[in-house]
């Protein structure tokens, strides 16, 4: 048990990676993902507090059928797995993002814990330190377990819920099963593409009592409790049309599945490039090829599991690189186990100091130049947080707002208002006729960060000719929709 007191520093050493710009503002890589996320969360805590009818800012219809969603709805993930906590630290301490960013620090800490524990059951002690050390320092998993996104919450119930029922097969106590059973539901709740690890879990199952387990009533039982509340979510908020985002499109829109760029973008640019930073690559390969210690498999079917997300969500995968988020326990695992192997390979046939020379020059080159590339992660889209400010500064709090950046709900967001994002290319045609008829529905302001594709545009003379400026600076520029 004392050496279970190694795991401290590593979680240390992880906190303090994670609190790198902690305090930024919520205009860093795929903000506009976390700024739906974020949205919900603030209007918890500053509208009705009511996680069946989460609410963001946007009053554009993104519905397959167009509907209008003047309640703002945003149907997805259950609140109840990640959203809630921080709304009720914002209750407490205000609407601050970097509370959020926090609460998916602590479950991104509780993960490295789990994980930890759970290489242990599968493997030895040694490989199960290195491999939360590489799950705590990794940058891409860094950077991603401290963003306002549900992915950290969800893999935190996986693992746990993983680990508890590992634990309930050894000593088969109920309460065990039942914590299992729940976090599971929990981790489907928080996402629900946890879906495609629970082979993971009919795996352990399996272990304890191969094909006799289609006779334990327990098995049944504990699928009941994991998949019925995912169930009834689903069926709630099928009951809102209008406030399901349109998502058929990440199954493989544009046919891009087994396409070179699907090859490309999924295992060249993210597992070999920003997650295992080329030199990792060795080490991780070298994991997948070693014997476990106790004959299991457990990880060589995650690493299954999340190849059949990659193929099934194909235009997902490769839009989202969060989505690849879940590859990070399976990767520490097999970089953990190679770089075991290194350290104790047999000085029979191996030179024990070329291995650990080698081992030093994988780990350092595959953080350098994984982090070369996710360091741009932290940097913050031009103009948006300063506009966002001078909106919410210069107009009233009950101001409804047309956030001209695109879909991307970023800026309007940032200007804590509620309103509409629109912008070039967006699923308007006829801009100007767009702004009149918002204009007519309550929208007072107008705001952009795209100036210069604005000055030169035919919309952006339809703007200066019409609307008043409120304020312009090099960066943004903030129109007040009243004729001149």
């Amino acid at each position: 048990m004392k050496r279970n007191f190694i795991i401290l520093p590593i979680l240390l050493l992880a906190l303090i990676l994670r609190l790198y710009k902690i305090n930024i503002p919520l205009a860093d890589h795929h903000s506009w993902r976390q700024a739906d996320t974020a949205a919900v969360i603030r209007n918890l805590a500053e509208e009705k507090f009511d996680i069946f009818r989460p609410r963001w800012d946007n009053l554009v219809p993104t519905n397959q059928n167009g509907l209008p969603n003047p309640q703002r709805y945003f149907f997805e993930d259950f609140p109840l797995g990640y959203d809630v906590y921080p709304a009720l630290l914002y209750k407490m301490f205000g609407s601050k993002e970097f509370l959020a960013r926090l609460v998916s620090v602590f479950f991104s800490l509780g993960s490295i814990i789990f994980l930890y524990l759970v290489v242990k059951v599968f493997d030895n002690f040694w490989a199960a330190i290195l491999s939360a050390l590489f799950l705590a320092v990794l940058p891409f998993g860094v950077f991603y377990s401290r963003t306002i996104l549900q992915e950290p919450a969800a893999t935190f119930y996986l693992l746990a819920g993983i680990y508890f029922l590992a634990r309930w097969i050894k000593n088969e106590k109920k309460l065990l099963l039942l914590i299992s059973a729940i976090l599971v539901s929990l981790s489907l709740l928080t996402k629900i593409y946890s879906l495609f690890y629970l082979p993971l879990v009919f795996y352990l199952f399996w272990q304890k009592e191969g094909i006799n387990i289609f006779k334990k009533k327990y098995f049944y039982v504990y699928f009941l409790i994991a998949l019925l509340p995912v169930g009834v979510w689903w069926w709630w908020i099928n009951k809102h049309p209008e406030g399901l985002p349109y998502s058929w499109w990440l199954l493989n829109e544009g046919k891009i599945r087994f396409k070179g760029a699907w090859f490309y973008w999924l295992f060249a640019e993210r597992i070999g490039k920003l997650i295992l930073g080329y030199w990792g690559i060795f080490l991780f390969v070298l994991g997948i090829v070693l014997k476990s210690e106790k004959g299991k498999n457990f990880f060589h079917l995650w690493l299954v599991c999340l190849i059949l997300f990659f193929i099934v969500f194909a235009k997902g995968n490769v839009t989202h690189d969060y989505y690849q988020y879940g590859f990070l326990p399976a990767a520490a695992f097999f970089l953990g186990r190679g770089s075991y192997f290194l350290l104790t390979s047999p000085s029979r046939y191996f030179s024990r100091l070329l291995c650990c020379l080698l081992l030093v020059a994988c780990c350092l080159f595959m953080f350098a130049f994984s982090w070369y590339y996710v360091r741009d992660f932290y940097n913050i889209q031009g103009g948006v947080d300063l506009a966002g400010e001078a909106v919410s500064q210069l107009t009233p709090k009950d101001s409804l707002i047309i956030a001209g950046d695109g879909a991307d709900p970023t800026l309007l967001y940032n200007t804590q208002r509620k309103g509409w994002a629109i912008g070039y290319g967006s699923i308007w045609e006829n801009i100007p006729s767009k702004i009149l008829e918002l204009k007519e529905k309550g929208a007072r302001f107008y705001v952009t960060t795209k100036i210069n594709e604005l000055k030169s545009s035919e919309f952006g003379r339809f703007m200066y000719e019409n609307f008043s400026v409120l304020k312009e600076t090099d960066q943004f520029v903030i129109f007040e929709l009243k004729e001149k």
